[in-house]
């Protein structure tokens, strides 16, 4: 099943929730509410389904729409995004964040030494002032790389 991604940003607070849509294959199914009587109430008709990105990624659509407002999602990463040396720890970032946090997995990926990964790690705590140990900070840190990449910041591989 489809689901619609609504996004709020609330004084530095992100919360993301997933709406369901209802298939197009089911167009006579609509949501029902409860009903003081015991029965239940046809609800309002649900909302279309986004257009599905093409990348496959389903955080994409709505990056892309935040970008296209300018709202700054990370201000840590804005920073490092202002750096050109930056560049290989956006990717060290992008990748680890992409990868679920495996640290062993993203040193694959990049061809890096273990230790190497660690360092360039911390050093993005570091210019970003934040902690890769904290999910809701990873989950900041992981919309706003693609917000970055939607508004054509972050740009290679």
């Amino acid at each position: 099943m489809d689901s619609e991604v609504v996004l709020r940003l609330d004084a530095g607070n992100v919360l993301i929730t997933f709406v369901p849509t209802i298939p197009e294959a089911l167009p006579d199914v609509r949501r029902a509410t409860a009903d003081p009587g015991g029965g239940f109430a046809a609800g309002p008709e649900p909302r279309p389904a986004p257009a599905p990105p093409s990348s496959g990624d389903p955080l994409a659509g709505v990056a892309a729409r935040i970008a296209a407002d300018g709202v700054p999602v990370h201000p840590g990463l804005e920073a490092l995004l202002d750096l050109p040396e930056a560049a290989p720890l956006l990717r060290t970032l992008e990748t680890y964040l992409e990868l679920a946090g495996s640290a062993q997995a993203t040193a694959e990926a990049l061809h890096l030494h273990r230790t190497s990964l660690y360092y360039r790690l911390q050093r993005v705590e570091q210019l970003a002032g934040t902690d890769l140990k904290d999910g809701t900070e990873r989950l900041a840190l992981h919309l706003a790389l693609k917000v970055a990449r939607a508004a054509g910041r972050l740009v290679g591989p």
